[in-house]
C-alpha cells in the first residue's frame, strides 16, 4: 500500500515515534543496528541455494530484533517492510516456524523508532503505515487453529508418538496465540502514546478529548493511514485468548478517540465482533 503522510504529521511524530540513537557504542559491544546487512538477509531467504533453510532465516530475523532491542532504526523502515512482507508470505504458506520471528518484530515495534539524524522522520516516516499494515496482516494466518488445522501441523510427523504430536500441536497453538498477543500489544502501545496534554496541541479552552477527536496524535494518524481495522476485526472475531482480548480492547478504546479511526472501527465490524467475543468468552454462548 502506498501511503502519504502530511508534513506536520512527520514533524510532530518525532516526539512519539522516535528517539535519538546513542552517539557511540561502548567498546566490545555486540553488533550495532547500523551494522545490519538487510541485502544479505534477503539473499539468504531468497537464494535458490538457501531458500529452504528456514531455521537460518528465522535465526537471522531474530538476530536483527535482538540487535535492535531498543527500537528499529527509522532508516531501516523500507527494508524492514520488504522483509516483513516476505516473512508473512512464508507464514501464510504454512511455515509456522516464522511465527516467533514475527513475534520478535512486533515486540520491538512496540517501542519508539530510533532516529540517527534529525531529518529521519521526514525522510523515512512515510513507510510507517506500510510497516504497520504488513505486521497486522500476519494476524489472519495465526487465528486460533481448528482441530483440522492443528492436525495438519503434525501430518508430516510419521512415526512420532502421540505425546510428541500433542506437544507439537500445543506448541503451534501457543506460538499463534503469542503472535496475536504481541501484535495487539504493539497496537495498544501505538494507540496509547501521546494521549496527554503535553503531547497534544490545544487551542485556548479546548478540552483534551476534543483535540484528540479532531486532530488525533501522530501515532493515531499513522494507524489510520495503515487501514488495518478490517484485518483486526477479522482476527478479533475468532479470538479466544483472554490476554489478547483485553489488550485489543484497550487498543480499540484508545484508537476510537480519533474520529477518523472511530469511523474505520465502525465500518470494519469491530463493534459487532466485540459483542460476539463477549458472548462466546464471557457468557459461554454463541447464541
Amino acid at each position: 500500500m502506498s501511503s502519504t503522510m502530511r508534513t506536520e504529521d512527520l514533524t510532530l511524530a518525532s516526539s512519539s515515534l522516535m528517539k535519538e540513537q546513542p552517539s557511540a557504542m561502548p567498546t566490545g559491544a555486540a553488533m550495532a543496528p547500523d551494522d545490519i546487512n538487510f541485502p544479505a538477509v534477503m539473499e539468504l531467504m531468497t537464494s535458490k541455494y538457501t531458500e529452504e533453510l528456514v531455521d537460518r532465516h528465522v535465526g537471522a530475523i531474530r538476530k536483527i530484533c535482538k540487535t535492535c532491542s531498543n527500537g528499529f532504526l527509522l532508516k531501516h523502515l523500507e527494508p524492514m517492510v520488504v522483509l516483513l512482507r516476505l516473512v508473512v508470505k512464508r507464514l501464510s504458506s504454512g511455515l509456522y516456524a516464522f511465527a516467533p520471528a514475527v513475534c520478535d518484530i512486533a515486540h520491538v515495534a512496540s517501542q519508539p523508532f530510533v532516529s540517527c539524524k534529525a531529518s529521519d522522520m521526514i525522510k523515512y516516516g512515510h513507510h510507517l503505515p506500510d510497516f504497520i499494515q504488513a505486521l497486522v496482516s500476519a494476524l489472519r494466518h495465526v487465528l486460533p487453529p481448528t482441530e483440522e488445522q492443528a492436525a495438519a501441523v503434525v501430518s508430516g510427523m510419521e512415526g512420532a508418538t502421540p505425546e510428541a504430536k500433542r506437544a507439537a500441536m500445543e506448541e503451534h497453538r501457543t506460538n499463534c496465540e503469542r503472535l496475536r498477543i504481541e501484535v495487539a500489544h504493539m497496537l495498544a502501545c501505538w494507540s496509547r502514546f501521546g494521549l496527554d496534554e503535553d503531547c497534544v496541541e490545544l487551542r485556548p479552552h479546548q478540552p483534551l478529548i476534543q483535540a484528540i477527536a479532531d486532530a488525533g496524535t501522530p501515532n493515531l494518524r499513522v494507524l489510520w493511514q495503515s487501514e488495518v481495522m478490517d484485518a483486526l476485526a477479522t482476527s478479533f472475531r475468532s479470538e479466544d485468548s483472554p490476554e489478547a482480548i483485553v489488550i485489543t480492547l484497550g487498543a480499540i478504546r484508545d484508537m476510537s478517540l480519533y474520529r477518523p479511526l472511530a469511523r474505520q472501527i465502525t465500518h470494519s465490524g469491530l463493534i459487532s465482533n466485540l459483542v460476539h467475543v463477549i458472548r462466546v468468552n464471557l457468557l459461554g454462548s454463541d447464541v
